[in-house]
């Protein structure tokens, strides 16, 4: 028994030497795991120091995109007010031209067809006035033969004043019939 007893006490003596040992080893490793804490901690210290001004200014850029977009919506707004306000503007002077235009087109037009006939009537009665006086003077001197013919001084003078006023009549005639045309295309 007596060797019983011993190996027993060399057992107990080797598991506390283990035991000892096993404690300084987890001493050790609770030291080197206190120091990785401890780095660790320093490490989110400093990213916890260099995230708040990130953290604070995004919340600023949030703050200020939020106001951007309320002030967009409200001009959002305003924009399709005044579009809407144009588009009745426009859409009222549409339908006051078409007023205009159904009121004033006929009289107008009626003006234009009177003006036109006044002109062709006129050129009418000179190109008669003309053919008559002709005819007249013809009948005054048998001696000329046509228009083209001999004249005297006095004959030649004559036709050249009524020439000279029925071409004065013709280019006022002609004046107005561009201007009739003109407002025909109006």
């Amino acid at each position: 028994m007596e060797v019983l007893n011993i190996i027993s006490i060399l057992i107990q003596i080797i598991l506390f030497i283990t035991l000892i040992v096993l404690v300084i080893s987890l001493f050790g490793y609770t030291k080197r795991l206190t120091i990785k804490v401890e780095l660790l901690q320093d490490d989110v210290n400093k990213f916890i120091s260099h995230a708040e001004p990130l953290i604070d200014d995004t919340l600023k850029f949030i703050s200020i995109l939020h106001d951007v977009t309320d002030k967009v919506n409200d001009n959002m707004d305003v924009l399709k007010g005044t579009v809407e306000r144009i588009k009745n503007t426009v859409d009222s002077v549409l339908e006051f031209e078409q007023r205009i235009q159904t009121k004033i087109e006929s009289p107008v037009m009626d003006s234009i067809n009177t003006y036109s006939a006044i002109i062709k009537g006129i050129t009418v009665f000179f190109e008669r006035i003309k053919e008559n006086k002709y005819k007249t003077f013809r009948k005054s001197r048998p001696e000329i033969e046509s228009p083209k013919g001999n004249y005297n001084e006095d004959d030649i003078i004559f036709d050249d004043e009524i020439q000279e006023e029925f071409n004065d009549i013709n280019k006022e005639l002609n004046e107005v019939r561009k201007k009739l045309e003109e407002m025909k295309k109006v």
